[in-house]
């Protein structure tokens, strides 16, 4: 008889932390799992450890391949799942015990399409709040959408969810392989094709910040590939919701990116070398171009004035005001003219 719950592990040189992940899961209080395990080509002990959770408890098994990247280890993992519903764990990540046993029994009470839950950040000295999705997971909503609950945009993580297989494979939900970020397109779009989704308040997730040199890919935000991989990310399922028409969604979304996933490489452009700042400007404009206008209405006046220069591709001015964000702004008082208060911004006048 097919397990209810596969639960996919990819593992690449994660030797320092791998057993408290698969503690997490063999502990699960929900234990009807089967959990797969890729080793992804590594090079250290992981495999050696996954291989004795293997010998010691039937539920465990490893499957091998080269070194191909996230995206495609969680699909040869999904090709190895019978289960009827599937989740996702990063293998230097851990699980709270019943977390799976919060996810689907939402699940089994309102029969949505997949149910989400919170995260904490996790390191040496404990765990604390994901700031970002706080508003997203503040209490339960159960049966709800992404269309009629905004917040959501933010929850684009594969980990902390627990999908439908019937609903996975009816949209044919395939991770991108030989990139980074390759969670955004599938769980938006899966968000967006979802008939319901439940919120579960609840932590099901710790999600790992690693420290001192050891970043995963997630801590990554420089260099060319990351830009390139994460506008494009983005830029798909932008694009997803424009193909069917999803104005109102799309609008949403894209405000959110740009308050967000391009602000991410917005904020450290003045460190950046010169031709990745170009290459952003290119990005963002392209982004851009293809978006309302009303998404530059940022909440803070400093950022929209920001956006207002990518848009001019006014670079120069740009780093000004990034430096002066960074340097002066909070000793910068405002100023008051014809009756209005104004930020003392550089090229106010």
């Amino acid at each position: 008889m097919a397990p209810r719950v596969s639960v996919v592990v990819p593992i690449y040189n994660v030797a320092a932390y791998l057993e408290a992940c698969l503690d997490s899961l063999a502990q699960q209080t929900m234990a009807d799992l089967e959990i797969i395990m890729v080793d992804d080509g590594s090079t250290d002990e992981s495999p050696v450890i996954a291989q004795r959770f293997v010998a010691r408890d039937g539920r465990f098994r490893l499957v091998r391949q080269p070194n191909a990247g996230l995206g495609a280890a969680r699909n040869t993992g999904i090709g190895h799942s019978a289960g009827e519903f599937l989740a996702f764990v990063d293998s230097d990540d851990v699980l709270p015990l019943n977390a799976y046993e919060a996810l689907l029994g939402a699940l089994d009470r309102t029969g949505s399409d997949f149910a989400t839950g919170n995260i904490r950040r996790l390191t040496s000295l404990g765990t604390t709040r994901a700031t970002f999705l706080a508003n997203a997971f503040a209490r339960e909503r159960l049966e709800t959408h992404i269309t009629s609950f905004p917040s959501l945009t933010a929850d684009r993580l594969a980990c902390n969810k627990l999908f439908r297989r019937s609903f996975w494979d009816r949209h044919g939900f395939r991770f991108p392989e030989g990139v980074r970020n390759e969670d955004i397109p599938v769980i938006m779009s899966a968000h967006y094709l979802a008939g319901s989704v439940d919120v579960v308040a609840e932590t099901v997730y710790l999600w790992r910040r690693r420290e001192g040199g050891d970043l995963s890919g997630s801590q990554r935000r420089v260099g060319v590939k990351a830009l390139r991989d994460r506008v494009a990310a983005v830029d798909h399922v932008s694009r997803f919701l424009a193909d069917r028409g999803m104005i109102e969604a799309k609008s949403v979304y894209d405000k959110s990116v740009v308050g967000n996933d391009l602000r991410y490489f917005l904020d450290v452009l003045d460190d950046a070398p010169d031709d990745e700042r170009h290459l952003f400007l290119d990005l963002a404009n392209d982004f851009l171009d293809r978006a309302d206008a009303q998404v530059l209405e940022q909440p803070l006046a400093i950022d929209r004035l920001k956006w207002q220069l990518v848009r001019r591709r006014a670079l120069p001015e740009l780093l000004e005001v990034l430096r002066f964000a960074d340097e002066e702004l909070a000793e910068t008082p405002p100023v008051r003219e014809g009756g209005h208060w104004y930020g003392d911004y550089p090229y106010r006048t």
